[in-house]
């Protein structure tokens, strides 16, 4: 059972979408996150009540055991893509914050546990980290943009997708 106390962004390294992420993930056992985003959708793949493994800082790491983990999708490429899901991804953090009622200062990078310093999230720290953050605190500023138009699909256990509103509860 996790409480989490911050989130974690990544960079997914490749150009899968987010569906296929977490159907990766699910078929591997493989280094699990929360969420994976792309420029369509956020697709959940851990309840935010369980800890992933994603932060490389081991089994009782702090990034590992107390962190909602984000991967955001088509950063090997990058270009316009990216950028949507980058900005899909703003929205769904702005929409974390609020419902813990934590600040901006609760949004880390997979850099910030990784013993080894792993450059991820690349892409975004590429294009700015600043950038990124400044673009979350955006959305946290406008009560009116609660309701946005994308949906988190939820995958947790089953294949067929069920949409939910853009968060789960907690």
């Amino acid at each position: 059972h996790m409480t989490p106390e911050y989130i974690t962004i990544h960079n997914t390294a490749n150009d899968a979408s987010a569906l296929n992420e977490i159907a990766y993930m699910k078929r591997n056992n493989y280094n699990s996150y929360h969420f994976a985003v792309d420029d369509i959708q956020a697709v959940q793949g851990l309840p935010l009540n369980r800890n992933g493994w994603h932060a490389s800082d081991g089994g009782n790491g702090f990034g590992n055991r107390k962190t909602i983990a984000i991967e955001i999708c088509y950063s090997l490429s990058g270009g316009s893509r990216f950028d949507k899901a980058e900005e899909n991804a703003s929205e769904l953090i702005a929409q974390l914050l609020k419902q813990y009622g934590w600040g901006i200062d609760k949004v880390k990078r997979h850099y910030d546990y990784a013993p080894n310093k792993k450059y991820c999230p690349h892409r975004t720290m590429d294009k700015g980290w600043d950038r990124f953050l400044n673009m979350i605190k955006s959305k946290l500023g406008n009560e009116e943009e609660d309701i946005v138009p994308n949906n988190v699909v939820n995958v947790f256990y089953r294949v067929k997708t069920k949409k939910y509103g853009w968060l789960p509860e907690v």
